[in-house]
């Protein structure tokens, strides 16, 4: 790594250089400012100061939803929680536990001993004497000095407080030692009947919906499934948007090595997500843009390291989705100086179709050298084996499922072509054969993500939008008939969940009145137009009982042991009548 400057030397903030506040000749009272401030100081002690050639990169393929379990914990790495509020503490309403600091008053001497003692304790043994040692004489609460405690606060094991002081309005550091109230089991349940993926008094939908609720839930505040520092921020945020309070919630974790952001300071029903992490550029395309190196927002230029921001925004579950686990979506991608803090917002790291069909390229071929967690239970590391090939493929496959079923249909069979060139390989029979499991695996999971990427076509038909000009409700059932008749084969063999899925879809797009009030005659309407409206809706209901006798035929064969039919080109023939 090249010598620098210090980092965020020339920062300014509402004209105040970041240094001023430091030197106590600023002071915070806007919440926006606060954030900046904030964002800076734990980007600065969290992830610059921290970095040596040797420092565990973030892939950026982790900064893109779903997020993915970490299996290694860099425990010399900083880590921390903090919770803001854009108002005054009050102590016993407060609805979480922590210990109170003050600003010193007149007895300074008495006033700085107790915010000493409320914090020493919490830290280890042979920091203490350091600690007491370099703030004895200052008042810990001003933000002047909160960059310098961020080298004690980032090794306590919970929260610190940020907040207004009463009588000036300042931002202060009020509080450590904080818990984050976490009723898990409560939250879920509530979200997931919310959802309609649990009912009452049926253990078997929530044994196997539990999961998807679990994992929606905590992707919506930017997070996996993962340990109790993240769980609980995460729930901690939706406890305090509940109760309409404005906070800013922070998180860096040892294992992610990613400082999680959740602005609730707008008082919306879902904070602002974001992430910033160090990640090496990809070789590409850092050669495309040679800017960069040029205006230092290299931290490391032999490593390509950037500092890279990643802002998100949340979805509400739409049950008529095909691929419906899509609780967040990237919405800006940045590159942050390290000098400066200037951005850079042009280039688009996480979703380029051309790079992930490169990265797809290196993991068939065996010469990807990335990692990724598999089944939230292995690190895979490497792809020279067919076993932790076909491992890394799997879980390839399920990080990027939604984002390859939203691809064009060039992009998508190319992917599809890539992956089959690998899976159907002759030439690999014999090593398959050795992992039967796994292939079966990773070929039933390129077999859903066609079907369900097939589905779409339903699915845009149904979720009718004015902004759109999607065509009027007549054209809309004739192209969803058309589908039925050209698939009808293949439909009857689609998985039993995206079948019902389709089944729903038809069902939803059926709703429209004017299609129910045909459907309700007898006889064919004598108006021309209204009666063809009427023979493509019977059409289309006569093609929707077929196949789902087609379909009840083929389920009741794998509920006698027969394997659920894996279609990998053209499908087989529909089964007979007789079974």
């Amino acid at each position: 790594m090249e010598p620098r400057k210090k980092f965020f030397a020339e920062v300014r903030l509402n004209g105040h250089q970041l240094a001023d506040i430091k030197l106590g000749q600023a002071t915070l009272r806007d919440r926006q400012l606060l954030k900046d401030f904030l964002e800076y100081v734990h980007i600065k002690k969290g992830l610059l100061e921290p970095y040596d050639p040797h420092y565990p990169l973030v892939e950026p393929r982790e900064l893109l939803p779903s997020f993915e379990k970490n299996f290694a914990e860099y425990n010399y790495l900083p880590s921390f929680s903090m919770v803001a509020f854009n108002r005054p503490l009050s102590y016993q309403e407060e609805v979480f536990q922590f210990d109170l600091l003050h600003p010193l008053g007149d007895d300074k001497r008495r006033g700085g001993r107790e915010n000493l003692e409320r914090i020493a304790p919490h830290l280890d043994r042979e920091r203490r004497a350091a600690f007491k040692a370099r703030f004895t004489p200052r008042d810990l609460t001003d933000l002047a000095y909160y960059e310098e405690l961020m080298e004690f606060l980032s090794r306590m094991d919970r929260a610190h407080v940020i907040a207004r002081d009463a009588p000036q309005g300042d931002f202060r550091l009020l509080g450590v030692y904080a818990s984050f109230p976490s009723d898990l089991d409560t939250e879920l349940k509530s979200f997931g009947r919310k959802l309609g993926k649990f009912k009452a008094l049926d253990s078997t939908s929530y044994e196997r919906e539990r999961e998807f609720v679990y994992q929606f839930l905590m992707e919506l505040y930017g997070f996996p499934i993962a340990a109790e520092r993240r769980t609980s921020a995460a729930l901690f945020a939706r406890k305090l948007s509940h109760l309409k309070q404005p906070y800013l919630i922070k998180v860096l974790g040892a294992s992610d090595r990613t400082i999680t952001s959740l602005s609730g300071l707008e008082q919306k029903q879902y904070p602002l997500v974001e992430k910033t992490a160090l990640i090496s550029l990809p070789p590409g395309l850092a050669e495309a843009n040679p800017h960069l190196g040029k205006q230092g927002f290299y931290l490391d230029p032999k490593r390509r390291v950037v500092i890279f921001k990643v802002t998100y925004q949340q979805h509400k579950y739409n049950r008529f989705n095909v691929l419906e686990d899509r609780a967040l979506s990237v919405v800006k991608q940045e590159l942050i100086h390290p000098v400066d803090g200037s951005r850079e917002p042009s280039l688009n790291i996480l979703k380029d179709t051309h790079r992930s069909l490169k990265e797809l390229t290196d993991i068939v071929r065996g010469e990807h050298s990335g990692s990724i967690s598999y089944q939230r239970s292995e690190l895979i590391v490497a792809t020279k084996t067919h076993e932790d090939r076909l491992k890394f493929l799997s879980a390839w496959l399920a990080k990027n499922m939604r984002r390859l079923g939203r691809y064009g249909q060039e992009s998508f069979e190319a992917t599809k072509k890539l992956l089959n060139s690998y899976l159907l390989n002759r030439e690999y029979r014999e090593a398959f054969l050795k992992h039967p499991d796994l292939h079966q695996e990773v070929l039933h999971k390129v077999a859903y993500l066609s079907q369900a990427q097939r589905l779409q076509v339903l699915e845009k038909l149904v979720q009718w939008d004015e902004k759109r000009r999607m065509p009027g409700p007549g054209q809309r059932l004739a192209q969803a008939v058309a589908f039925l008749d050209d698939n009808q084969e293949e439909l009857t063999y689609f998985y039993p969940d995206l079948f019902a899925k389709g089944l729903s879809l038809w069902e939803e797009l059926l709703n429209y009145p004017y299609f129910k009030k045909l459907a309700a005659g007898p006889l064919p309407p004598e108006n021309p137009f209204r009666r063809r409206v009427w023979g493509t809706l019977t059409r289309g209901q006569q093609l929707i009982e077929e196949l789902k006798e087609r379909h009840g035929l083929l389920e009741e064969k794998v509920l006698h042991g027969t394997p659920f039919p894996l279609i990998t080109s053209k499908p087989p023939r529909p089964p007979s009548p007789s079974g």
